[in-house]
């Protein structure tokens, strides 16, 4: 092997052993990946359960896939740790915004102007067709036991649905 150096230029040279035999290269056999995907999915499903994900959200299809009900369960505790996220990041961005407007007027403003002030988040997850289906429901009890409660004033902040954006619909038909 001193005499021969392996660079990218060359290969490495197959001689005789001390018997006079040659070495025998053959085609060597096709390595399985089901343990590496096995190790990826045992991963997978480590971090799904820390996290309140499934290993479905993280792009692993199981063999026996999860009901839709059964997926928004799974799901329900990372909607809690999201909504808290919200809470502490809105206590932070307040305090920002504070410090950022005492510094910008160069006036000393009372803590006590803020606390009233409550930021508004996006809801965490869109609504899908049976949600909408079950708020649809809950305004129309909520409305006949609280008449006015759930409005186009609160209906985005509600359900993520922009009144404004939303096109009036007709019941009269069209000529």
């Amino acid at each position: 092997m001193d005499r021969w150096k392996a660079t990218i230029s060359t290969f490495l040279q197959f001689d005789q052993d001390e018997n006079g035999g040659h070495p025998v290269v053959g085609q060597f056999q096709q390595a399985t990946m089901s343990p590496y995907v096995e190790q990826l999915r045992t991963f997978a499903a480590m971090f799904a359960g820390e996290t309140g994900l499934t290993v479905d959200d993280l792009g692993f299809v199981s063999d026996n896939p999860s009901s839709a009900e059964a997926i928004k369960a799974s799901h329900e505790n990372l909607r809690l740790t999201a909504r808290k996220a919200q809470r502490t990041f809105g206590a932070c961005f307040l305090n920002v915004g504070f410090v950022a407007a005492c510094l910008r007027d160069d006036f000393p403003y009372q803590r006590r102007q803020f606390y009233l002030t409550k930021p508004l988040w996006e809801p965490i997850f869109e609504p899908d067709a049976a949600t909408l289906s079950s708020i649809g429901d809950g305004a129309i009890k909520l409305n006949q036991a609280v008449p006015g409660y759930f409005n186009t004033d609160n209906l985005e902040e509600l359900t993520g649905i922009n009144a404004s954006e939303m096109e009036p619909v007709s019941n009269e038909p069209a000529e």
